[in-house]
């Protein structure tokens, strides 16, 4: 059976979700990520779960972010943002809070190119999204495994994976669809994109995994006052992307139509409740936790939404006793003839 795992964006919060993968233990064809997604994509493509583990449990800020003893760090220790770091960005003109360089160098500790062949051998396929903002409109960019080397596959991991403002804004050359090359600026995919539903993905693909590091949608009218720049910045990114993709069930209704369509079964597996306020700090001791927390919590439905096929006839749509049961909790309108 092929299989496919597609895994959202969420930086130190893909602790959470590479627990539930070791757990799940699933031999994946297709590894599809976005973001922090797309830095476990390689180990999860080989299980390599112990090496996983190393990788989300042993990081820390120092691991991301560049340090220079007269640059302040953008976070302070409690997870706030550095008013220090906003004023010296601002002053010294630099395009985003910190670099991340560091974090390319974690790429090179923890991908080797001799993982990188087997992957190739054993026709598995990574793919990573990347945003270009240097192209008017800006838009997403995917690149996979199968045509691009090792070097330039690892950069493409890197610009996946450097949150807007926060960290590296990185120049690299791209080529279009009439092999003309441009220079372009990338930063984090899931910029714009909460997971990779390109159609081809799902084509060979039997049943899905998807890893978002989210919690379940659900509306709230009220929930609270922006607490800082950064909470201001999650929310706007919010506003244009994700609340759009969960409003009236969108994202929900994309699922079941690929489900109806490639005919598999897509398992959805969330955060169980809100962890950290920043899942830009990078902490040993939390990460351990969440890697934990992941592992054990793996096979909680709770967690989980499963999305089947739905049987389609000229007259009627005939629905599965499990679709009933998964439609009714992610839509507590589902039903309804008002």
């Amino acid at each position: 059976m092929k299989r496919l795992v597609i895994i959202s964006g969420g930086g130190a919060l893909g602790a959470f979700g590479a627990g539930t993968l070791a757990a799940l233990n699933h031999d994946y064809t297709t590894v599809a990520g976005i973001s922090t997604g797309a830095l476990m994509s390689p180990l999860v493509a080989l299980n390599r779960w112990d090496l996983l583990k190393e990788a989300y449990t042993s990081v820390t800020d120092k691991d991301v972010f560049d340090t220079k003893w007269w640059k302040p760090k953008p976070f302070k220790k409690n997870g706030k943002l550095n008013k220090k770091a906003v004023i010296f960005s601002l002053l010294a003109g630099t395009e985003t809070l910190a670099t991340s360089h560091s974090m390319r160098k974690l790429i090179d500790k923890f991908l080797t190119e001799e993982d990188f062949k087997r992957i190739k051998a054993f026709e598995k396929e990574l793919i990573v999204a990347a945003q270009n903002i240097n192209e008017s409109p800006s838009r997403i960019h995917y690149f996979s495994s199968k045509n691009t080397g090792f070097e330039n596959y690892k950069d493409w991991m890197w610009c996946s994976a450097n949150a807007p403002f926060f960290t590296s804004l990185v120049r690299k050359e791209w080529t279009d669809v009439d092999g003309k090359k441009y220079i372009g600026e990338w930063t984090d995919g899931g910029l714009s994109e909460l997971l990779i539903l390109q159609e081809n993905l799902f084509k060979f693909a039997d049943e899905v995994d998807i890893i978002v590091h989210r919690v379940k949608p659900t509306p709230v009218k009220q929930r609270g006052f922006v607490k800082d720049i950064v909470h201001n910045l999650e929310r706007t990114v919010d506003a244009m992307r994700y609340d759009i993709e969960f409003e009236d069930g969108i994202l929900y209704d994309k699922l079941q139509q690929i489900s109806n369509e490639k005919q598999i079964k897509i398992n959805v597996y969330w955060l169980p409740f809100k962890l950290t306020d920043n899942s830009l700090q990078f902490s040993k001791k939390e990460m351990l936790k969440w890697w934990e927390m992941g592992f054990a919590t793996a096979f909680d439905e709770n967690r989980i939404d499963r999305i089947v096929p739905v049987v389609m006839d000229n007259t009627y749509k005939q629905t599965s006793n499990e679709e009933k049961h998964v439609n009714s909790i992610i839509n507590p309108n589902y039903g309804s003839t008002s």
